[in-house]
């Protein structure tokens, strides 16, 4: 029996079912008004691997509402041809999102490329950021200690060191994340 909507209650369906989140991939009322095809497509440009389809279909067939598997596939397939490109990879690596190897053999080479190089970038960002922190945080307590009535000059030589070996250790950070930047943009992708 197939169950029909309306295309406005569909859309307040799917905002409500939205609004209330939850652990499942999708609600009844998504399911209700699945364009699999569609679904397919943006499950491959997310990343997401085929697996995928098992977590929606479940929730559907709980739902009462038979996923179509085959329309499904037809859209994951297209969807892996703009996901699994070079500059996707690069992307979707320099956002940080993790590699499901969701893209077939004949594409994946050109897609890990673009991936390491963002994911490369992503992770050395993040050291940069936490080396920022960590000596902003050492600097308090130099500043800290240089105050106190009865200054510990060995503590403060301590506390002097440790900074100084941050701070080289964050140029060296900063001159390796502008070197990969720069490997980036000679080779024509965007960064942010």
């Amino acid at each position: 029996m197939m169950r029909s909507t309306t295309p406005a209650l569909a859309v307040l369906l799917i905002g409500s079912s939205a609004m209330l989140g939850g652990c499942a991939t999708m609600s009844p009322e998504e399911c209700m008004v699945a364009d699999w095809y569609r679904i397919g497509e943006q499950d491959a440009r997310a990343g997401r691997s085929n697996d995928f389809l098992a977590q929606r279909a479940g929730d559907c067939d709980e739902a009462g509402y038979p996923a179509d598997v085959d329309a499904w596939r037809a859209g994951f397939e297209d969807g892996l041809l703009s996901f699994c490109t070079i500059d996707e990879g690069f992307r979707f690596g320099l956002e940080g999102q993790r590699y499901q190897n969701s893209c077939p053999t004949g594409l994946e080479r050109d897609f890990l490329e673009g991936y390491d190089l963002g994911h490369n970038i992503h992770q050395l960002s993040a050291r940069v950021d936490a080396s920022r922190r960590e000596l902003e945080r050492i600097n308090r307590q130099l500043r800290d200690l240089e105050r106190e009535e009865r200054p510990d000059r060995e503590e403060i030589a301590d506390v002097r060191e440790r900074r100084d070996r941050v701070s080289d250790r964050l140029r060296a950070e900063e001159v390796e994340l502008a070197t990969l930047r720069g490997v980036a943009q000679g080779r024509g992708f965007r960064l942010r």
